[in-house]
C-alpha cells in the first residue's frame, strides 16, 4: 500500500466517523474494516521506511555512504503526519464511544444528566403546572436552570421518571399566608381564607364545649397577624397540620403577684406546680418567705395560641343566711348555743364568664334577682374566761383516729367563731414566746414553713381526714416529710405572719374544713 492509497483510506475513515458522530447510519462494520485496512497500510508503510532509516544510518556511521538529510527530514514529517493520524483516530474512536450530552444543574449542583434540553424543559414546564394546579397560583423558582453541553457517556443520563423527580424535589416557591403570633411566625398555609379557616376551626372547639350559656364572644389572647410571605411550597402545611401547630403545647413563664395569706407551698398547689418548681423558675428566691407585692415567675404549659371565651349564663342560687351574734356570760368563751336555726334564700343570678382554653378565670355577676328571703340564725355566744389545760381525749367525731392533746398550756386569747366582721375559723392560745408546740396526736408533715400570713407554720395529717395547723411560730424544728408523735415538739410560740402577739393559732380541719377546736379539745 503506497503512500495515496493510505491517504484515500483515511479520507474514507474520516467520513465513517462523521458519519458515526452525527447518526447517519453508517454501518459500524464498515468503520471496523475501515480502520483495520488504514492501519495495516500504515505499518507495513512505516516498516519499511524505518528499516531503509536504520540501514541509511549504519551507513552513515561507518563512513560508506553520504546521507540525504532532507529526505530524511521529509519521511520524519512523513512519520509526524501519521502519529498525528493514528491520535486522530483515537480521539474519533472517542468520539464514537461518547455522544453529546447535557448537564441539567440547578444553584451551581448537577441534578440530572438528558439528552436534549428541549425534553427537559418540556418535563420542568410540566411539574410547574402540576404545582400551579395544587395552588392555584403561579409557581416559581429563585434561581434558572442551567443546561451545560459534554461529551458524556449515554449510561449517564437520568430515565423520564428520574428526570421528574429531580424537577419535583427543586425548591419550588409560592405564595404562601403566614401565620404570626405575638410577632413569631408559627405555620405557612395556602392563602389568607385557608388561613381564616384554620383560625376558627381553633375557635370552634372551645365554642362546643360551653353546654346551656350563651356565647358572647371568643378571641385570641395573643396577637394574631396574617401576612403574604413567598416560601417554599414544601413548608405550605394542611388545614389539619396548621391547627395541630398553632394548638401544641410551649412553656411559658406567666408573672404572679404574691397575696396576703399566700406561701409557696399554696401558691404551687393552686397552679398544679411544685414547690421545686417555683424554686427553679426564680433562681433569686433563697428562703420560703414572701412579701405582699412580690413577683414570682409560674413556670407553665399552655397553647402557642389561647383561646379567651366570654359567655353568660343563668343560675338558681341559695342566699346563705346571716349570723347573729348574741353575747351570753353564762357560757364558756368559744362556747355557741343556737337560738334560732336559719334558712337559705334563693335567688337567680346572671353571671359573666372568661375562660381561658376552656378553664375559669373569672365569674361576675351581671344581675342578682332575689326568688325568696333567707331566715337569719340566731346563735348565743360565751364571753366566761376559760383556761387551756394540757389534757388528752378521745376524738368523738371527726376522723376518729384516736387521741389529741392540747398542744401548749395558755389562755384561749379569741374562740372559734365571729370576730366583729370575720369568722375565726381557729382559737389562738395567748403564751409567752419560746414556749414549746408539741403535735396534738401523731401523723405526718405536710407543711413546714413560711405561709404568708400565718408566719411560720406546721401542718400534719393525722389520717382518715384529720389535720392540724400550727400558726405565728417563732421557730420550726421539724422537716416537711416528717412523721412525729404525740406529744413531739415541732415549734416554739412566737408572733410571725399576721400576728399582734406571741400566741399560738391552733386549727383543726376534717375533710379539708375548718371545725371548732374545742369540740375535740374538750
Amino acid at each position: 500500500m503506497n503512500l495515496d492509497q493510505i491517504k484515500r483510506v483515511g479520507r474514507d475513515l474520516w467520513g465513517c466517523v462523521c458519519q458515526l458522530f452525527f447518526n447517519d447510519g453508517f454501518a459500524v462494520a464498515q468503520w471496523k474494516e475501515a480502520v483495520k485496512k488504514w492501519g495495516e497500510g500504515c505499518w507495513l508503510w512505516i516498516k519499511e521506511d524505518l528499516q531503509s532509516f536504520w540501514t541509511t544510518w549504519k551507513d552513515f556511521r561507518e563512513g560508506k555512504r553520504q546521507v540525504s538529510w532532507p529526505g530524511c527530514l521529509r519521511n520524519s514529517r512523513i512519520y509526524a503526519g501519521l502519529l498525528a493520524g493514528f491520535l486522530l483516530l483515537g480521539g474519533n474512536f472517542y468520539l464514537v464511544k461518547s455522544s453529546l450530552v447535557y448537564a441539567v444543574s440547578y444553584q451551581g449542583k448537577e441534578i440530572a444528566v438528558v439528552a436534549s434540553p428541549r425534553q427537559a424543559e418540556r418535563l420542568r414546564l410540566q411539574v410547574k403546572e402540576n404545582l400551579e394546579k395544587k395552588f392555584g397560583q403561579e409557581v416559581v423558582l429563585p434561581e434558572s436552570v442551567v443546561y451545560h453541553a459534554f461529551l458524556g457517556a449515554r449510561s449517564r443520563m437520568k430515565t423520564q421518571e428520574q428526570l421528574l423527580a429531580a424537577f419535583q424535589g427543586l425548591p419550588w416557591h409560592t405564595l404562601g399566608a403566614e401565620i404570626v403570633v405575638d410577632g413569631e411566625p408559627v405555620v405557612v398555609v395556602e392563602d389568607v381564607e385557608t388561613a381564616k379557616k384554620v383560625l376558627e376551626k381553633i375557635k370552634e372547639q372551645y365554642k362546643a364545649k360551653l353546654d346551656g350559656e350563651k356565647l358572647e364572644e371568643v378571641s385570641f389572647q395573643e396577637r394574631v397577624a396574617l401576612r403574604i410571605k413567598e416560601v417554599e411550597v414544601k413548608k405550605i402545611a394542611s388545614e389539619e397540620q396548621a391547627v395541630a401547630a398553632l394548638c401544641q403545647n410551649k412553656s411559658k413563664l406567666k408573672t404572679y403577684i404574691v397575696k396576703e395569706g399566700d406561701c409557696l407551698w399554696s401558691i404551687a398547689r393552686a397552679h398544679d406546680l411544685l414547690v421545686a418548681d417555683l424554686y427553679a423558675a426564680n433562681p433569686d428566691l433563697k428562703s420560703e418567705r414572701l412579701d405582699i407585692g412580690q413577683e414570682l415567675k409560674l413556670g407553665t404549659v399552655e397553647p402557642v395560641l389561647s383561646i379567651v371565651t366570654t359567655s353568660t349564663v343563668v343560675k338558681r342560687e341559695s342566699i346563705p343566711y346571716e349570723v347573729q351574734v348574741e353575747y351570753d356570760p353564762r357560757l364558756w368563751r368559744g362556747e355557741t348555743r343556737i337560738l334560732q336555726a336559719g334558712k337559705d334564700g334563693e335567688a337567680e343570678v346572671v353571671y359573666k364568664v372568661t375562660r381561658k382554653n376552656g378553664v375559669i378565670v373569672s365569674k361576675e355577676v351581671v344581675s342578682k334577682r332575689v326568688l325568696k328571703e333567707p331566715v337569719a340564725k340566731v346563735v348565743a355566744r360565751g364571753t366566761r374566761q376559760m383556761v387551756a389545760m394540757a389534757r388528752s381525749f378521745t376524738i368523738s367525731r371527726g376522723s376518729g383516729s384516736g387521741v389529741l392533746t392540747w398542744p401548749v398550756h395558755g389562755r384561749i386569747s379569741s374562740g372559734y367563731g365571729w370576730r366583729g366582721r370575720e369568722f375565726h375559723a381557729a382559737i389562738d392560745i395567748a403564751t409567752s414566746r419560746g414556749t414549746p408546740v408539741r403535735a396534738a396526736a401523731s401523723g405526718r408533715v405536710v407543711s413546714a414553713g413560711w405561709c404568708g400570713g400565718y408566719g411560720y407554720t406546721v401542718v400534719i395529717d393525722h389520717g382518715d381526714g384529720l389535720a392540724t395547723r400550727y400558726a405565728h411560730l417563732s421557730k420550726i424544728t421539724v422537716r416537711n416529710g416528717e412523721k412525729v408523735s404525740r406529744g413531739t415538739v415541732i415549734g416554739n410560740v412566737g408572733s410571725t405572719g399576721r400576728s399582734t402577739g406571741p400566741h399560738l393559732h391552733f386549727e383543726v380541719m376534717v375533710n379539708g374544713k375548718k371545725v371548732n377546736p374545742l369540740n375535740y379539745l374538750r
